[in-house]
């Protein structure tokens, strides 16, 4: 006489099996998810990318990171900075939000944007320097000045703030260690002064008196 279904024992080992090969996939799931906003991400930076370079062709340089009117001090409210420069060549607000940090999202393209957040930074690692012009990074700068377009950064992801600096380091040597620099599967997305968009790792990205990525000359 055959049996008319599962003992326990059985159906407690099919319930095992199906949990260990759920463990097993997940993680590759959680990846390919993650691919697929980083590959979002690097179609935002590519439209930032496309309105800075358009930017750039009308005013015959690339906007700062910040400016502030009626000689308030920089850095200081009330301040536009380079994300309300280029919206008019966006349009789109939704371009600045990272869709793996989706809560950073209150730009909302009006004035002033100081303390607004987003999900990308402009590339201001070297301010405030006594390395030389070579050192400087983009923002303000025109193109002319740029010697390797291919590998000097203009935008990053980052943390919700503006821009990204290194509280005005006079030394080479930089490593990302923020929250966002590990965004996309261990890595994060950067926008070249070329418009190409890549991601790296932090120890991927130069910052040395050789070569500097984040240098307009180097």
């Amino acid at each position: 006489m055959s049996r008319g279904g599962f003992s326990l024992i059985e159906l407690l080992v099919v319930i095992a099996i199906i949990a260990i090969l759920a463990a097993m996939m997940f993680p590759t799931f959680a990846r390919a998810r993650e691919k697929a906003r980083e590959v979002a991400c690097m179609s935002n930076m590519r439209q930032l990318g496309m309105a800075i370079a358009m930017y750039s062709e009308s005013h015959h340089r690339l906007p700062w990171d910040d400016l502030t009117l009626g000689g308030a001090p920089e850095g200081t409210a009330p301040t536009w900075t380079w994300r309300l420069m280029v919206y008019p060549y966006v349009n789109n607000v939704q371009v600045y939000v990272c869709p793996t940090a989706a809560r950073l999202d209150s730009f909302d393209a009006t004035w002033p944007d100081y303390d607004q957040d987003a999900g990308y930074a402009i590339n201001h690692v070297h301010w405030d320097n006594d390395l030389g012009t070579d050192a400087e990074p983009p923002p303000g700068h025109s193109m002319r000045d740029i010697q390797h377009p291919s590998t000097v950064i203009l935008l990053t992801d980052y943390t919700g703030d503006y821009s990204l600096s290194y509280l005005g380091t006079q030394q080479h040597g930089f490593v990302r260690s923020d929250a966002a620099a590990t965004r996309h599967n261990d890595g994060c997305n950067y926008l070249f002064l070329d418009g190409h968009v890549k991601r790296l790792v932090p120890s991927a990205v130069p910052c040395s008196d050789q070569e500097c990525w984040w240098s307009i000359g180097r």
